[in-house]
């Protein structure tokens, strides 16, 4: 059961439309995914159709009682929806270990946790239990400040922790994408994480297909959003170890 934690400090980086699209072309591709949604805003949640659904992320993690993922539109894919109260979310005790242990015979082969833009209880918690992080970024200088902090962070919490960074909304006749490139190439060594070779193009489609509760893959299966997600799960397919 491989478990990643989407995460960055800042927000409107693409971290829960990519977790919502890399969730569905997993499922697509015959692994069983489980989405959880730990951010307050609940973004992942309204995309699949399942906001205010129940039992919620809160639920799952402060319930003595086992929790069933719901099911989604999309064929191995299930969510643990998002809960405006996470926000109030405190715990001096480890929420995570227990929770995703009682996952296990579900059978999932990864799980993607959306984690809140802040360094809450959710994101610490589920950075320390996931295998991996997978950090959104734009390719714009205030976003790669937040990016810095984003790994600082992560490290700080695990050091050790394999870190993928994804670019997101991304613009390549932009003379700015192109600086941001380089530094973000630069930086890699220095900071600690791998760039990953697919970037995700600034796409209408990817944004409608939010606003109409579907995955990109169903809502406009040929646009370069589409194909930009599906070329990423082939990616970190192979660079998770996926069979």
């Amino acid at each position: 059961m491989l478990k990643i934690a989407v995460f960055n400090f800042k927000g409107g980086t693409g971290k829960s439309t990519t977790a919502l699209n890399l969730g569905a072309f997993l499922a697509k591709s015959k692994f069983n995914t489980l989405a959880i949604d730990l951010d307050g805003q609940r973004t992942l949640s309204f995309g699949l159709g399942l906001d205010g659904q129940e039992p919620t992320a809160l639920d799952w993690l402060t319930s003595d009682e086992a929790i069933a993922p719901l099911t989604t539109s999309v064929k191995n894919l299930s969510l643990i929806p998002g809960d405006i109260g996470m926000f109030r979310l405190t715990a001096e005790a480890d929420l995570f270990t227990s929770s995703l242990n009682g996952l296990m015979p579900l059978g999932y082969g990864v799980i993607l946790m959306d984690c809140p833009p802040s360094l809450s209880v959710a994101s610490v918690q589920a950075i320390l239990s996931s295998d991996r992080v997978l950090v959104p970024t734009l390719c714009e200088p205030a976003a790669l400040k937040g990016l810095s902090e984003a790994i600082a962070l992560i490290r700080g919490e695990n050091p050790d922790i394999p870190i993928e960074v994804l670019r997101t909304r991304y613009k390549p006749r932009l003379v700015l994408t192109r600086e941001a490139d380089d530094l973000l190439i630069e930086s890699a060594a220095d900071l600690g994480y791998r760039l990953l070779h697919t970037t995700i193009p600034e796409n209408i489609q990817v944004a409608e297909s939010i606003a109409q509760q579907q995955p990109v893959a169903d809502y406009a299966s040929s646009s370069s959003g589409a194909l930009a997600y599906r070329s990423l799960t082939k990616e970190c397919t192979k660079l998770w170890g996926l069979k």
